[in-house]
């Protein structure tokens, strides 16, 4: 039997736990604002999870940080594959933790609402090496897209994405709107990204 409702209602957690407590096989699906993700379960066991272009545990963790929207458990939807092998105790207790991460970030980021603009580089472009993660994100920076604009199209959960960007912040590869750019020494400032040393294929 499908039920749906209010997250206002009940938690994520409070659902996971009813569900395995019933060994309810089926999918949840989950809406938040514009997002939609997708918790699948068998028998009670949380199998797989769907969110954006994730799956598995790191789309389960963006899930279960949500704290409002609406959800729909429907038994006519199988689970497919498994991509979870922890229980859903375990990623609740992780999600928990990353939950209290991301507070932390937002509090020491720009608004959400920031554009981020490429800064000019203070020091030689060669100077300059990212990981393969961190030109995920700064690829997604374009003097347009918010902060939230670059978690929303970015692969890596929320977390990380803005742990890179505060480090991008930091080291003066971006910068906000407004802000006055660094000095620019020899070498000159890039204009975009594949003005920098890109990283190994």
């Amino acid at each position: 039997m499908a039920f749906d409702g209010d997250l206002k209602n009940f938690s994520l957690a409070d659902i996971l736990e009813m569900l395995q407590m019933g060994k309810r096989t089926g999918a949840l699906s989950i809406r938040h604002g514009e997002e939609i993700g997708t918790l699948f379960f068998r028998k009670g066991e949380l199998v797989h999870a769907t969110h954006r272009n994730m799956t598995g545990e790191e789309a389960a963790y963006n899930l279960l940080g949500w704290k409002t929207g609406r959800f729909r458990f429907d038994t006519t939807i199988y689970p497919t594959r498994r991509s979870i092998e922890i229980s859903a105790t375990n990623l609740i207790l992780e999600a928990a933790r990353r939950t209290d991460e991301l507070a932390d970030l937002q509090t020491e980021l720009p608004p959400p609402d920031t554009v981020l603009h490429f800064a000019k580089v203070a020091g030689k472009v060669d100077d300059i090496h990212l990981s393969a993660d961190e030109w995920k994100v700064l690829s997604l920076v374009d003097g347009h897209r918010s902060i939230a604009g670059v978690c929303a199209e970015s692969d890596l959960d929320e977390v990380s994405t803005l742990q890179i960007i505060e480090k991008l912040l930091g080291i003066g590869l971006l910068q906000r709107e407004g802000d006055d750019p660094p000095p620019v020494r020899d070498g000159g400032p890039p204009t975009t990204t594949t003005d920098w040393e890109q990283p190994p294929e």
